[in-house]
């Protein structure tokens, strides 16, 4: 599977520690966004690849094109801490 535009602001793809996906960026001087196509080594934070592209079918084609084989993976949902429990209300 592969980032579309129904889920790239959900899910990235993934391949041992690496995560490549697209994000949405805004650009002061422009006053601007633009969609970044990236892939960081997410253990060490450190980032592998970046371009910006003004349509995200550019972005998602950039990224499929390269990143594509890898697994596609969901953002974890947030979760839930005591001050969410109903029992605490």
């Amino acid at each position: 599977m592969t980032l579309n535009e129904n889920n790239y602001a959900s899910s990235y793809l993934s391949f041992g520690q690496r995560q490549a996906g697209v994000s949405l960026v805004f650009s002061p001087e422009e006053q601007k966004f633009f969609y970044n196509a990236y892939c960081v080594e997410a253990k060490l934070l450190k980032e592998l690849f970046s371009v910006e592209y003004e349509f995200l079918e550019d972005a998602l084609e950039t990224i499929n094109q390269e990143f594509g084989q890898w697994e596609l993976v969901e953002f974890e949902a947030k979760k839930k801490t005591c001050g969410d429990c109903a029992a605490k209300r």
